[in-house]
């Protein structure tokens, strides 16, 4: 019990502190069930939230037709000049299994990547075909790009 509440005071300390940073706040409908950390993550409506600060992102996803909420760090990725004119969260795809990977805002030549969790480290050793799914903000459009 006494680690489940300094879990929660740490995210509610990472909340504040993340208040600091700037935030981007998205809606996505996302047309398939997807891993998100450890998680199984419905199909659904998410708002997307990624605060950015230094060398971290704050990401939390909010199903708002499932009831299902996460939170979790991503680390930075990209950068350079080209900036992002649209936010958009890319999946990998192992068959028919979705992994959230990538999380991008609006107006930042930086995106948030999402570290593999066990599962999905397991899954890509066994299956070596993977596709890029990207989704763009406030739109069902799918878009599937392999590498």
């Amino acid at each position: 019990m006494r680690n489940r509440s300094f879990a929660t005071l740490g995210i509610l300390a990472l909340l504040a502190a993340a208040s600091a940073f700037g935030q981007q706040s998205l809606r996505y409908d996302v047309p398939f069930e997807f891993h998100f950390a450890n998680t199984v993550m419905p199909a659904g409506q998410y708002d997307v939230n990624v605060a950015v600060g230094n060398a971290r992102h704050l990401l939390s996803l909010r199903c708002s037709t499932c009831q299902a909420n996460m939170i979790a760090t991503t680390y930075p990725i990209g950068g350079g000049t080209d900036v992002s004119t649209e936010g958009r969260l890319v999946f990998n795809k192992y068959g028919e299994t979705y992994f959230l990977s990538q999380v991008w805002s609006p107006g930042y030549s930086q995106g948030g990547a999402v570290n593999k969790s066990k599962t999905e480290r397991e899954i890509a050793r066994t299956t070596p075909d993977v596709a890029r799914v990207t989704l763009a903000a406030r739109t069902s459009h799918v878009i599937i790009a392999r590498r």
